[in-house]
């Protein structure tokens, strides 16, 4: 994602672009993305066809408890409307 211009948070690897803007964050948003211990994506939904039957497969997985904690921070920087 960062070669899009979307660096994630938590990329040891590719992320370090997000680093420099959590700097500009207010503090308390930066301690949290700062301190998140691993890379912040998740997929809320998956789904596909069985490659046997042809059978839709969905499965739904709410994010866990600390990146929702994550994603509530990102959500108090103005303009954010989430």
């Amino acid at each position: 994602m960062a070669h899009i211009g979307h660096p994630l948070i938590g990329d040891a690897d590719y992320g370090q672009a997000f680093a420099t803007k959590a700097n500009r964050l207010p503090a308390d948003v930066g301690d949290i993305v700062r301190a998140f211990p691993r890379q912040a994506l998740h997929a809320r939904l998956l789904a596909f066809r069985h490659p046997s039957t042809g059978e839709l497969m969905r499965f739904v997985a709410e994010p866990p408890a600390d990146m929702q904690a994550l994603r509530t921070a990102l959500g108090t920087l103005p303009g954010r409307n989430r």
